[in-house]
């Protein structure tokens, strides 16, 4: 018996989270969407790690991390731009206009934290005002990729009747 694997990729993909790419349908937002959901609160994880032991390794694995995520972040939010427009043909509605909004704060706070990090890597050793501002910067990305989660489990499982 032979198989078909576009019939296989029908199956797993359903139809409306696909981008059609030549002979397979990819779903792009949906794959890459999930790095920095996932990504950004391990690596906070890590950075209390790092505070509360004290251990370079942690604060190493959150600095990789936030790399990782504050790289995936704007792939993440113009694939869903482009899925928007060609989707819902850029229909402009709460729940998208939010989502845009709320991603480019994501886009923005992920690369400042990742960043300032990167200039200014003994942030966490030191105390004052400035250690306090980084770590609530960091502990408000959870909220954002929360409630971006959040909306985008509405368009993909409907709105609550």
């Amino acid at each position: 018996m032979r198989t078909n694997w576009a019939e296989i990729l029908k199956k797993i993909f359903p139809e409306k989270t696909k981008i059609k790419i030549g002979l397979f349908n990819i779903p792009f937002h949906a794959m890459f969407v999930h790095f920095p959901a996932a990504l950004y609160p391990v690596a906070i994880f890590f950075l209390f790690l790092a505070l509360l032991s004290d251990k370079d390794s942690f604060h190493n694995s959150y600095f990789y991390l936030m790399i990782i995520a504050t790289f995936f972040t704007p792939i993440s939010h113009f694939t869903g731009i482009h899925e928007w427009k060609k989707k819902y043909r850029g229909v402009r509605t709460h729940i998208f206009i939010s989502k845009i909004r709320y991603g480019r704060i994501l886009i923005l706070v992920g690369g400042l934290c990742t960043t300032w990090d990167w200039f200014y890597p003994g942030i966490l050793d030191n105390t004052g005002v400035l250690n306090v501002v980084f770590i609530i910067l960091n502990i408000s990305i959870l909220p954002l990729v929360g409630y971006l989660g959040h909306l985008g489990g509405k368009l993909v499982y409907g709105l609550p009747h």
